[in-house]
């Protein structure tokens, strides 16, 4: 029902939210934030901070890739979705915001919340020393940390649309000093800005204006980062191996994250994504039919079958699946270009 927190202002009630630690009121799609006054409304922005006002019908969306088990292809998902996004995106014509500013942007960035730093490596990338971590400590600003979508010779990801955050070992150090900010402004009595749970849409709100679509890819464990990243994202995609004990994690997972959303985050589970998919076994069969009767086919992707042309791809100087020549016509791409087309529809 009705929740009052103070530990710098929270008011739940289901999916009405007012914050303060520097203003934040949610109501579903109606965001009001005051750290220099944005007010969202689906297809209304105002900007205060010499008063600019920006009108967009577009929604964007923040999707969070997200399993508590490692080696079910969380990573090899955020990229070739990122990719997948930014292509279907221009191939639409998209991008012409400066000539109809109602028409979605035709960018997609790919956020690396993994302190492996895989997302760079896995797109050819050399992040020139960028990681997530400069800008949640408040040591660089966003133009600092991201790697623009520029030819691969001049530092860019040489995909034109396609944008990336990257991340390195950095992250973890930087998440204890913020997990340790935070208790000592608890401790005091006194928060600053938004604090932990409240950080990603702190230094990375400002994006959803420039961006049709952010895709985050998380390590198995977010662990102080949790509610950060649900609070930031719309969305969650959660891959899935087709092995028995992956199923069950995978029901943990998803339960949690309706536990999240009893809370107020706004985060939904909109795919299950079966992987390392292999058609002739009795046993992945079996799982997969499990996950579609316990979340229903329309949440069920199509799965992405078990093919070494993944790992060809990503060998090959850093390719996705859509730009791997042998793999045009691989089941895996198709059923990445399936889910792309769902998350866009």
């Amino acid at each position: 029902p009705f929740l009052i927190r103070h530990s710098s202002f929270v008011i739940r009630h289901s999916s009405f939210v007012i914050r303060h630690s520097s203003f934040v009121i949610r109501h579903s799609s109606f965001v009001i934030r005051h750290s220099s006054f944005v007010i969202r409304h689906s297809s209304f922005v105002i900007h205060h901070s010499s008063f600019v006002i920006r009108h967009s019908s577009f929604t964007m969306t923040v999707l969070a890739i997200v399993n508590q088990k490692g080696g079910v292809g969380k990573t090899t998902t955020a990229v070739n979705v990122a990719h997948g996004l930014s292509l279907r995106l221009g191939a639409t014509g998209n991008g012409a915001e400066a000539s109809n500013p109602e028409r979605r942007p035709a960018r997609v960035l790919l956020l690396d919340m993994d302190p492996q730093g895989n997302c760079a490596a896995a797109l050819g990338v050399d992040p020139g020393g960028r990681c997530i971590s400069d800008l949640l400590a408040g040591r660089a600003a966003l133009r600092d940390v991201v790697v623009g979508d520029g030819p691969r010779a001049g530092g860019g990801t040489g995909r034109p649309g396609l944008f990336l955050i990257p991340a390195s070992e950095r992250l973890v150090e930087v998440t204890e000093e913020l997990l340790i900010r935070d208790f000592q402004s608890f401790r005091r009595g006194k928060a600053e800005g938004g604090g932990m749970d409240d950080v990603l849409l702190d230094r990375l709100g400002a994006l959803r204006e420039a961006f049709a679509y952010i895709v985050i890819d998380c390590p198995p464990s977010l662990g102080s980062l949790t509610t950060a990243v649900y609070r930031f994202a719309d969305q969650a995609v959660v891959p899935v191996r087709t092995a028995m004990l992956d199923a069950v994690g995978a029901a943990q997972h998803t339960a949690m994250i309706n536990e999240l959303q009893a809370d107020g985050l706004p985060v939904q589970v909109s795919f299950i994504l079966p992987t390392f998919f292999e058609p002739r076994q009795v046993l992945a069969r079996q799982v997969y039919q499990d996950l579609v009767a316990k979340y229903g086919r329309r949440r069920v992707a199509v799965p992405i079958i078990q093919s070494v042309v993944v790992q060809q791809a990503q060998a090959a100087g850093g390719s996705t699946l859509f730009e791997y020549p042998p793999a045009a016509d691989s089941p895996a791409t198709a059923a990445y270009g399936r889910l792309v087309d769902r998350i866009m529809s």
